[in-house]
């Protein structure tokens, strides 16, 4: 029969044999690669979250838990989700650890436990920049109010039974309900509105309307009873919050974005305005020099036309004054012969020419003047060679 005491000494090996092998077990463990944790995500949901070009979450959300995971030392995997009903229910129903940022509501703290806040944000009515003004939630009344499903605003619109909720599933379709008009007003966190409306290029186009209506922390969210996972969180988020990390997050995502008029912008552009002053006046005065060259050429046309009319005048002119000057002079030598002394036949009287001829004292004076002849009789002619005429004197008519 064996000992007693033999039994205690197997059994006591057997437990240092145990408790070597368990501390082995242990050892290995925390040697193996950081824990896995899985996170359901929003696929659009700016700045909270996105997808890069690749394809992979990105935003505020996703730059934070990435820090916290990485000072509890463990690894995110995501799961990407459309809209937040399927974020709530992948963590409900197990698939998903956690959801890293979501606003700490009482209905959800029926499903969630939060860590310790990582952000806080207005909640606000928005309108359009050109639309009516809303001072609170009493002046939406009879109103089309827009809000996105699960959100804090879809709780905030309860105490205005009055207005006309348009719920939506998201916040893009919110703000495009209210710019096309169907919606009078939204009800949403300032600083995701606000990111999402310059992203798309209409915060122009929109303005908060009164005082915020509340505000809301944001937290990192996980299954309801979770406390080992919590506790790590927590625990990162107090040696992250504060960090000079955490303000260069924050300003990267929710900072305001760089204005587009910056001072080279504004060089280029006043340099741009003089070059094109420059090349205005240029091409001002260039036309302004061809139109007084045209102008000078007309001028000129014109004046040559009419020293051209006026010479042709002056020849002319020359020409007539000449010809009359000759026809002047031509009466005058006719005259002058007219009025020196003539050869007259004494019995006949017959004028002789400057040729010797004796012509009728009538074709002479025709020839030599402009005088015309119409030939009659006197009464001596012609008691002499008509004397069976009948004459009668003037002293013979009887009263």
């Amino acid at each position: 029969m064996i000992p007693l005491h033999y039994f205690k000494k197997a059994f006591c090996f057997c437990l240092l044999i145990v408790s070597f092998f368990v501390e082995q077990t242990a050892s290995a463990s925390d040697n193996n690669e950081p824990l896995r944790i899985k996170a359901a995500v929003l696929k659009h949901f700016p700045p909270q979250y996105s997808l890069s070009n690749k394809g992979t979450p990105q935003g505020f959300a996703i730059e934070i838990i990435e820090e916290i995971a990485r000072i509890a030392d463990f690894k995110i995997e995501y799961i990407i989700k459309d809209s937040w009903e399927e974020v709530f229910e992948a963590v409900k129903s197990g698939q998903a650890d956690l959801i890293p940022n979501q606003g700490i509501t009482e209905r959800r703290g029926r499903y969630f436990d939060f860590s310790k806040s990582i952000e806080t944000f207005p909640v606000s009515i928005f309108t359009r920049e050109d639309g009516p003004t809303f001072s609170d939630l009493s002046s939406l009344s009879g109103k089309k109010v827009a809000v996105v499903n699960l959100n804090i605003g879809e709780v905030l619109i309860k105490k205005q039974p009055n207005a006309i909720v348009k719920k939506v599933d998201h916040i893009q379709h919110a703000l495009f309900e209210l710019l096309s008009g169907n919606a009078d007003a939204l009800i949403f966190p300032e600083p995701v509105l606000w990111k999402l409306a310059r992203d798309a290029g209409v915060d122009e186009k929109i303005k908060t309307a009164g005082a915020p209506l509340a505000e809301i922390r944001r937290a990192v969210s996980v299954a309801k009873g979770n406390t080992v996972l919590l506790n790590k969180i927590n625990s990162a988020i107090d040696q992250f919050i504060g960090s000079d990390r955490y303000r260069e997050i924050y300003t990267h995502w929710y900072g305001r974005p760089t204005p587009f008029w910056t001072v080279k912008k504004i060089s280029g552009a006043m340099t741009a305005l003089l070059v094109a002053v420059i090349l205005l006046m240029g091409f001002w005065r260039y036309r302004s020099t061809m139109r007084l060259n045209r102008e000078l050429k007309e001028q000129i046309k014109m004046r040559t036309a009419a020293e051209s009319g006026l010479k042709d005048a002056y020849d002319t002119l020359e020409e007539k004054v000449a010809e009359r000057t000759r026809n002047l002079q031509k009466a005058l030598k006719e005259v002058r012969s007219l009025s020196g002394l003539l050869p007259i036949c004494s019995h006949c009287k017959k004028i002789r020419d400057d040729q010797g001829y004796w012509n009728q004292i009538e074709a002479y004076i025709q020839k030599h003047s402009e005088a015309e002849f119409s030939h009659s009789i006197c009464r001596e002619c012609a008691k002499k060679y008509y004397p069976d005429m009948i004459l009668y004197e003037e002293d013979d008519v009887q009263p």
